[in-house]
């Protein structure tokens, strides 16, 4: 059977350009642990077909379909100079006005009941680590959508009498999306910039952010401001928002050198959340207190599939056509006809 030109394009773009299965075995994830206060807590593993978004090596990331099992290994650690117990498991969480909220206590929701922390408890000497294995089990007749929760380890602080001084808790976030093939795509706009000054004088700029898609967001930003007065430039300065819920919008707060004079100044905004990147540039006079002039974004888009990739693709058009125009000569000099 002979392939048409358009057909091995199609086969050719097909391949180049396919994403990994999500039922792929997890890699290695080799960020810093979030801890304080005795204990900390580190994740150690992350989906292959989130291997390019820096959230998944943090936070338990994924998109499951109904009736799935998934595991998750975690790092547990004693930071404190005495042996402790560190207790283990998932409670609630959301995401609302105020980004990302944990629920009191041990409060559970729809995907914490899904979860398990195989141990819930380990017993450290200091400085020592354990590992642990974070479970999520979708029941089958688990309805789509995103949903939110934590997987905790908490100390005790005693005091020298023995009574509890304090209790302290670190977790890791999890962000599981229910639903066939990939999940909803995580999509955003920047729309605004603001200028405007802290309560301590220094200027900062705020972003407003608007998800348009079907994933949590945790922009992080960063800002570069060139021609200046006289010509003055600043060295980009990055920051990070609260997490803001498919549908929603927010304000992400970078803070700037307190020493840059009000302006005008052309701000170049770059915005990233996951795998996805924003960017804009609109022109900001920062005020002598409080907030100034919104200025619309011109952005422009980026993410999605590399510009590498769309270069292969376009060498190994160029092979097909080349290739299947060569045959056709050969075919027609020979004088067979099809």
């Amino acid at each position: 059977m002979r392939l048409s030109i358009v057909s091995v394009i199609a086969l050719l773009i097909g391949t180049i350009v396919a994403a990994p299965a999500s039922a792929e075995p997890p890699i290695a994830a080799q960020d810093p642990p979030s801890g304080g206060a005795g204990v900390g807590i580190q994740l150690l593993e992350a989906p292959v077909s989130l291997v390019d978004d820096p959230r998944a090596r943090i936070y338990i990331v994924d998109n499951l379909p109904p009736g799935t099992v998934i595991d998750r290994r975690v790092a547990v650690t004693n930071t404190s100079d005495a042996p402790t117990t560190v207790r283990l498991y998932p409670a609630a969480a959301e995401i609302g006005t105020d980004g990302f909220v944990f629920g009191n206590e041990r409060t559970q929701n729809e995907l914490s009941s899904w979860m398990s922390v195989t141990p819930s408890e380990v017993q450290l000497p200091p400085g020592q680590s354990a590992e642990a294995v974070v479970q999520v089990a979708v029941p089958p007749d688990a309805t789509e959508g995103e949903r939110y929760a934590v997987a905790w380890a908490e100390v005790d602080t005693p005091t020298p009498g023995g009574a509890i001084a304090a209790r302290s808790r670190v977790g890791i976030r999890a962000y599981v999306s229910v639903g066939p093939g990939n999940g909803p795509p995580e999509e955003f706009s920047v729309s605004t910039i603001t200028p405007s000054r802290a309560a301590s004088g220094a200027p900062e700029v705020q972003i407003g952010i608007d998800n348009t898609g079907g994933r949590a967001l945790d922009p992080s930003a960063t800002v570069t401001l060139t021609g200046g007065p006289g010509g003055l430039s600043a060295q980009p300065t990055n920051g990070s928002g609260d997490s803001i819920a498919p549908g929603a919008s927010g304000t992400l707060t970078v803070a700037l050198d307190p020493a840059l004079p009000d302006g005008p100044w052309t701000a170049d905004v770059s915005v990233t959340s996951g795998r996805v990147s924003r960017e804009g540039s609109a022109s900001v006079t920062f005020p002598e207190a409080g907030t100034g002039t919104s200025a619309e974004l011109a952005t422009t888009r980026n993410g999605g599939v590399p510009f590498w990739v769309w270069i292969l693709v376009a060498g190994f058009v160029a092979i097909a056509i080349g290739v299947a125009v060569t045959a056709r000569r050969r075919t027609a000099g020979s004088g067979h006809r099809p």
